[in-house]
């Protein structure tokens, strides 16, 4: 009971805990994104969308419509266009903490939802791309397009990509900073650039759905959405126009997540469960308090028999000491001797490798020479070239010699070979030419063999410098990409030469096997899941609470703790001497020892893979210098060949040019000249070539210098090998390792660091160490020899060792150390120290420490519950004060766009236990000036409802200090503006935000048909801007396209805009002309000025061009210049290739 207390000890609140951590922090985090303005968008494969980048601007009412393939709006992509919106905005109803985005992958372009002919075999698209381009400022688009173009880059602008796809992951992420749209010059080459724009931002900021909206718009929704759309499960919302159907406590929810406080009840909820926290640990301390009062008496027994036992350990420690010391010192001194003679001759090997090397690099630069070979080869070909011009000269003989110069030209070529001829009949040479192929083929087959040999010998040799030699190599590769500590177990074993027969066999079938901590074991097991045979050993608890007790076998040292694994391997298994194995009884297994060199440590394995590597490079030298011979021998026999059919065809071709000789005689005279230059030629050759065969005699000797060098350092090497192998002989190391101090500190131990003074003899001092052994068991209960009813394995392989210990010679190495005797009792000494210091401590303090320990937790426990009440207190009222300011909002709202007022009924209901918090929210408002306040249930006017829902959801975002990029989004805004309602109650709907919208910047875009969207034009008043617009191609990134026709229709597309009022004496210059057409005369509608008068008419109060053909002046040039009043008819579009009609933003 006592030791489940102080366990729970660390878990104990800390009294100063909720001091330190203070009371949660008020405010919003607002992402990467920030207080950035959406100012533009751009989709790949969403739906029926094009690839054009739609601007938009901040701070306005945006009504999206469209003109679709039948002169209607249906079909335009309106509510496509929102929803790419609202999935670049992150819109919590689309869950992608939850569903991963799995519900907007029905957003993806299919042909067959788009209307396409299955004939086109157009594919759906696997994956699309929403791009939204974010910015602190906006460009002023008073000025018209030119001044747009002209306004430069945007300010701290941000590029948001948003992948869509329709399988797994469904929705990625990522950003940069700056403009990262396509910009090419058709909708097609926009869409090839997207896979290489996404490529481009790389993976270092790559969101995942899940972490999408928190770190790119923080913890308030940056967009709230109504969508009429089957992708997404139907929620009933404030904007969904289904607020009756929500309760009051959904409406609280809504309103405190719209404002950006949800974090508060966040924070509340993690604070009332550590003050619940602290109440159990209370209360379950207090029980506990109770039992421990009935163990403290029984508790002391062994606890000083322990303490003699550990007395007794430290002394024979101390003489174990002392009796190393002295054989170190001993072995010292004959090693100082031979150490001596190994540095004299170490100086005669570097004086030999100097030589080798320098030997070697002569040769390497004779060999490296290849151009007199390329210099002779040149001088041939110029003497070859001046036969032929000699040649040249014969063909312009008399019409006679034409025949004797046709012979000769046939005879030129085959001189040259046939003066090398050596008698040799054609097929002799052909069959020598052949032997030599074959011999020259297997010489580079062999070749090819010892490269292919040295670069897996290489590949090992870089393995296991770095621990991962061996099919351990793979698994540890593995781990590391996982974050796993993992280690090779041969390459962080170390073996004393000692025990090397008795452990390499053990470990033999260990070798592959890699060491992970212990607390990591399931979880590497669950990683090399796709590595079947890995091996993996668990080290032991740091805590020591391992089954070895913490000490390893002698002559064993490992990198991570596993005296575990080597006791159990240890008892499993039986050292056997002739051969060396190991043995299982259990397995009935024997694994052969008796290895030449050490199998375990880094140093080992690395010595193995440089001696293999270098054996290769052998074999390389020889298979080069093997394939050089061939080569040789194939060229010699090449030219043979050739010299002797040249000389054959040379013999029948003289016969023939003896009859024509007296024929050309008189014209021998022209090509004297000709001849002279050839024999020039021919001489420079011929010097060439004598300076290419010098330059290979050089190398030859080269060689044979390099050759005795090599055999001078082979001699000194063994020599030295030899003087090695006598001092280890000594096993000075070992001794020293053994030690494990400097020779210093062993004199001083043995008190003779003065000259002379005699060493203690190392038999008298083992007497010691076993006397002081022999004390330490007795002390705990077990004398020499008192074996019988001792059952615990540990214990009886104690006495064996103490068998072992007390038969060994003490000048021999030791191979049984004091600390491998001492281990099973000083493991059981060990696995009660701190349980007796724990226990002599706590009955000493007694009962004040766990009183004291009571009232710590009961500190924390009240203040926990202050903390909490406190907290409590100060969202409390903070969050009524936002809900007094949305009240307050909604019932400005209300009233300004002709209501009779409303308000906000508030509760908060303080949760018990674990329960949430709950806060009830009741809206209400007046249907007369002198009426009561009806609750939003009532059945009443369905169309209050709706506004007064949407007017809910402004009040919320106007009470929000933060609202700076916030974006509403409402689908079939025909429905929130009242379609069918008279027209005066959809303009009140449509401007209930203007009079607080300059200091709550934000967007809302609505989507109508084109009815609703003349009327929107009429009467929407917040901020009014142009956001559809057509821009020059200098734009950073908005294109010059932006509505397309219908694929395989006929339709005609207008472009109507209302364009700002330009004229300097109108009242309102930054405002558009909301008028239909101009008026007569060409006035303003805003100075109602006329034409040549002052102030100015203003020059485009609004332009209005209607397309007929792709070449429409107004389209792709000035947008200042109104197109002629005269069109054409309309004309069949051609099909494109993907997406045919881009929505209409205005």
């Amino acid at each position: 009971m006592n030791g489940a207390w102080h366990e729970r000890g660390t878990e104990k609140p800390d009294e100063d805990e909720d001091e330190q951590e203070g009371l949660p922090e008020l405010a919003e985090h607002r992402g990467i994104v920030g207080d950035r303005h959406l100012v533009a968008v751009q989709t790949f494969d969403i739906a029926r969308l094009t690839t054009h980048a739609v601007p938009v601007v901040p701070e306005t009412f945006i009504a999206v419509s469209g003109m679709g393939p039948k002169d209607d709006s249906n079909g335009s992509g309106k509510t496509s266009f929102l929803i790419a919106v609202s999935l670049l905005l992150a819109d919590p109803q689309w869950r992608l903490e939850s569903n991963h985005g799995r519900d907007a992958s029905g957003i993806l372009f299919k042909p067959d939802a788009a209307g396409v002919d299955r004939a086109q075999q157009i594919p759906a698209a696997s994956h699309g791309y929403v791009v939204g381009v974010f910015a602190h400022d906006r460009p002023e688009t008073s000025g018209g397009r030119d001044a747009l173009a002209a306004s430069g880059p945007l300010q701290g602008a941000l590029t948001v990509w948003v992948r869509i796809a329709a399988s797994a992951p469904y929705v990625l992420a990522n950003w940069t900073e700056g403009i990262h749209v396509a910009d090419a010059a058709d909708d097609a080459e926009r869409a090839a650039q997207a896979d290489t724009l996404w490529q481009e931002l790389g993976s270092a900021s790559r969101l995942s759905a899940h972490r999408m909206a928190d770190a790119l718009y923080g913890n308030a929704p940056r967009c709230l959405t109504y969508l009429d759309t089957p992708l997404r499960p139907a929620v009933p919302s404030l904007l969904s126009q289904q607020m009756t159907a929500m309760e009051p406590h959904d409406i609280g929810e809504a309103l405190i997540a719209l404002s950006g406080m949800t974090h508060l009840l966040e924070q509340e909820a993690a604070r009332r469960g550590k003050a619940l926290e602290h109440a159990a640990q209370l209360e379950k301390a207090c029980d506990e308090h109770a039992l421990a009062l009935a163990d403290e008496e029984a508790v002391l027994e062994g606890v000083r028999a322990r303490a003699a036992a550990r007395t007794a350990l430290g002394e024979g420690r101390h003489a174990w000491r002392r009796y190393l010391a002295a054989c170190y010192l001993e072995a010292a001194q004959a090693d100082r001797k031979l150490a001596a003679d190994l540095k004299d001759k170490e100086q005669q090997v570097v004086q030999a490798q100097e030589l080798l090397d320098s030997a070697e690099e002569k040769l390497r630069e004779l060999t490296a020479a290849t151009g007199l070979a390329t210099a002779a080869a040149a001088a041939r070909q110029e003497w070859v070239d001046a036969k032929q011009v000699t040649e040249q000269a014969a063909a312009q003989r008399t019409s006679a010699a034409t025949r004797r110069d046709v012979i000769r030209q046939s005879m030129a070529p085959l001189r040259p070979s046939a003066g090398v001829w050596r008698g040799s009949p054609v097929a002799d040479a052909r069959s020598a030419l052949e032997t030599a192929r074959d011999v020259l083929y297997t010489a580079r087959q062999q070749k090819a063999g010892a490269d292919s040999a040295l670069s897996r010998a290489q590949r090992l040799e870089e393995a296991a410098r770095q621990g991962r030699s061996g099919a351990a190599g793979q698994a540890l590769e593995i781990l590391d990409g996982h974050g796993v500590s993992a280690a090779g177990l041969m390459d962080q074993l170390q073996l004393e030469e000692s025990v090397r027969a008795q452990w390499e066999a053990r470990l033999w079938p260990w070798r592959d096997a890699v060491v992970v901590p212990c607390g990591q074991a399931e979880r590497a097991r669950e990683i090399l899941r796709g590595l079947p045979g890995a091996q993996v050993v668990a080290a032991d608890p740091a805590d020591g609470t391992g089954s070895g007790g913490g000490a390893l076998p002698p002559g064993v040292r490992s990198g991570r703790v596993l005296a575990g694994f080597f006791g159990t391997l240890q008892e499993r298994t039986t050292a056997l001497d002739d051969p060396p194995a190991a043995y299982d009884a259990g397995l009935s297994l024997a694994v052969v020892g008796g290895f030449q060199a050490p199998i375990a440590g880094r140093d080992a394995r690395v010595a193995q893979a440089v001696a293999h590597r270098r054996r290769c490079e052998e074999e390389v030298s020889t298979a080069a210098e093997g394939l050089a011979a061939a080569e040789s021998e194939f060229e010699v026999a090449e030219i043979e060949h050739k010299a002797a059919v040249a000389a054959r065809d040379l013999a029948a071709l003289e016969e023939q040019a003896s009859a024509l000789d007296e024929v050309i005689a008189e014209a021998d005279d022209k090509t004297t000249a000709a001849r002279s230059a050839e024999e020039e030629r021919h001489d420079a050759w011929e010097q060439a070539q004598n300076a290419l065969t010098a330059h290979a005699q050089a190398v030859t000797t080269a060689k044979l210098t390099r050759d005795a060098a090599a055999k001078t350092y082979k001699e000194r090497a063994k020599e030295h090998t030899a003087l090695g192998r006598a001092r280890t002989e000594i096993s000075c190391p070992q001794w020293q390792r053994l030690w494990g101090a400097p020779a210093e500190e062993a004199a001083k131990l043995l008190e003779a660091a003065a000259p002379g003074t005699p060493v203690p003899r190392p038999g008298r001092l083992r007497r010691n160490v076993e006397d002081h052994l022999r004390n330490a068991y007795e002390h705990y209960g077990l004398p020499a020899g008192a074996v019988a009813g001792v059952v615990d394995e540990d214990l009886l392989l104690a006495q064996r060792l103490r068998d072992a210990f007390a038969e060994e010679e003490a000048s021999a190495l030791p191979r049984t150390g004091f600390d491998e005797v001492a281990a099973p009792l000083q493991s059981r000494l060990d696995g009660h120290s701190d349980k007796d210091a724990v226990e002599a401590a706590r009955i000493t303090s007694g009962r004040s420490l766990r009183e004291e320990a009571l009232a710590k937790l009961t500190r924390a426990a009240e203040r926990s519950g202050h903390t909490l009440q406190a907290l409590q207190d100060m969202i409390e009222h903070h969050v009524e004060g936002l809900f007094a300011q949305i009240s307050d909002a909604f019932n400005a709202l209300d009233r300004q766009r002709g209501g009779d007022g409303a308000r906000l009924d508030y509760t908060s209901v303080r949760p018990e236990g674990a329960r949430p918090w709950r806060w009830q929210v009741t809206p209400r408002w007046k249907r007369s000036p002198r009426g009561a306040f009806v609750h939003y249930r009532e059945n009443a006017n369905g169309a209050q409802v709706k506004v007064h829902a949407i007017q809910l959801v402004l009040a919320a975002v106007l009470a929000d200090a933060e609202t700076r990029g916030r974006v509403l989004i409402l689908d079939e805004l025909g429905n929130s503006l009242g379609e069918g309602q008279p027209q005066g109650h959809a303009r009140r709907a449509a401007g209930r935000g203007a009079p607080s919208a300059p200091d709550h910047p934000g967007h809302l875009p609505g989507q109508c048909a084109r009815g609703c969207r003349r009327r929107v034009r009429r009467t929407a008043v917040v901020r009014p801007r142009l956001l559809l617009r057509r821009l020059q191609p200098a734009h950073p990134y908005l294109g010059t396209r932006f509505r397309r026709p219908a694929r395989g229709t006929d339709c005609r597309l207008d472009y109507r805009r209302t364009l700002p009022c330009l004229s300097p004496p109108c009242p309102s210059p930054a405002q558009p002309c909301w008028s239909a057409k101009p008026t007569a005369g060409g006035k303003c509608p805003c100075t109602d000025s006329p034409p040549g008068s002052s102030p100015s008419p203003c020059p485009a109060p609004e332009k209005t061009a209607t397309r007929s053909s792709p070449a429409c002046p107004w389209t792709a040039n000035d947008a200042s210049t109104p197109p002629s009043s005269t069109s054409s008819p309309p004309t069949r579009y051609p099909p494109t290739t993907r997406r045919p009609v881009w929505p209409t933003v205005t």
